[in-house]
């Protein structure tokens, strides 16, 4: 008698774009290891703007080729909004998934409405930051407050990616807390490690040696607060009375607004602004600091890669920032308004390299124990089984 085999279960997971950043990689990871015996993914994205950069040549490296609706970008537009919303709707009715899973704001809420539309029994979605907090005024976000909350009524589960954020959510009335589960981000931290300084991206910049070299990586938009880099690096070529520089790396709408403050600011030749890039293990241990000012963050992966380099990390204490830096023991957590603190912690990590060595070693060690891929794909597949 022949056994019966069970269907794979077939996941559609959505996101707005594929702009440079932790989202769009975990998605693509998602995307290739629940493609198994057990699952089949697709991916579903829109187009990211000009300035933001994409990755899908870590998704082409994968082997992922993306189910595109332009449309369903980050501006949001009434008319296209409601063209992405058929589009999604028509989309699921011919994939059929047992599985829809949405990945930020906007393809959160036209890819669950269009799930919900379509019948579909499992629904989930991850916050992997969000909109409440420094994105918008406050009519905007009690509206965008309202519609998730009626999004949460027929969503299976929300994803937070930190206990942070949980609690964060939760007191914003979300949803109820039974409604929520916690699963960290998860990456292929393997190729960070044993990496040595090699000097070929200081060569590129013309950066030697015997300078200090701090690095700021994300998108030049407002919520990465850029203007408050360059507040604290200024404190800190006062007050380091040595060689140091600032590269920005990223593009993004700031960038000549950036570029004109560091002009005001007498800085020319101790900022350095360069392109994305691509080849970040070559990268990071050519950097003795990562900083990150953002006003609000999930879990940043630019933080999460530094840490598996072994790079000290100095970061605004913000979202679910903390749930990843321990003030101290894993870097330095700092409250955005006290600059001089700020600038402090990071002239004494520049002057003291055996106290960056310990912050970092331990930091290594955390992010390796708690930010593999192996445990969220494990999570995510005990979550989709209910298991």
């Amino acid at each position: 008698m022949r056994k019966n085999i069970n269907p794979k279960l077939k996941i559609l997971r959505i996101i707005a774009r594929l702009n440079i950043g932790g989202p769009a990689i975990q998605v693509i990871n998602l995307t290739h290891y629940l493609n198994d015996d057990q699952f089949e993914s697709k991916l579903v994205i829109g187009k990211e703007a000009d300035h933001e950069g994409n990755m899908f040549h870590l998704a082409k490296e994968k082997g992922i080729e993306p189910i595109m609706i332009e449309e369903l970008g980050r501006e949001l537009h009434p008319l296209k909004d409601l063209t992405t919303l058929w589009k999604l709707y028509q989309l699921i009715r011919k994939e059929k998934p047992d599985i829809v899973h949405t990945h930020t704001a906007k393809a959160g809420t036209l890819g669950r409405l269009a799930a919900k539309l379509a019948g579909v029994k499992q629904i989930y979605h991850t916050f992997h930051g969000h909109i409440f907090q420094g994105y918008f005024g406050k009519l905007k976000t009690k509206f965008f407050l309202w519609v998730e909350r009626i999004l949460g009524l027929f969503t299976t589960k929300i994803i937070a990616i930190s206990e942070l954020q949980k609690k964060e959510l939760c007191s914003l009335k979300i949803a109820p807390e039974s409604k929520f589960t916690v699963i960290p981000l998860g990456f292929e931290l393997q190729k960070f490690t044993g990496l040595k300084r090699t000097g070929a991206f200081r060569k590129e910049l013309g950066v030697t040696d015997e300078v200090k070299l701090i690095g700021i990586i994300g998108r030049l938009v407002p919520i990465k607060d850029h203007h408050l880099a360059l507040k604290v690096f200024q404190e800190v070529v006062q007050k380091y009375h040595h060689p140091v520089k600032l590269v920005i790396i990223g593009k993004g709408e700031l960038e000549q607004e950036l570029k004109a403050k560091v002009a005001e600011q007498g800085l020319e030749r101790s900022v350095i602004f360069t392109e994305w890039q691509h080849d970040l293990p070559k990268i990071y241990p050519d950097l003795d600091i990562v900083l990150l000012t953002s006003l609000n963050e999930g879990t940043p992966v630019a933080l999460i890669e530094a840490m598996a380099c072994g790079v000290p990390v100095v970061a605004t204490a913000v979202g679910g920032v903390g749930d990843l830096i321990k003030d101290g023991e894993t870097g330095f957590l700092e409250d955005k308004d006290d600059l001089t603190k700020f600038a402090y912690d990071v002239v004494h990590l520049l002057e003291d390299p055996v106290l960056g060595q310990r912050l970092a070693h331990a930091g290594q060690q955390f992010v390796f124990n708690t930010f593999n891929i192996e445990r969220l794909v494990s999570d995510l597949k005990n979550l989709y089984t209910n298991k």
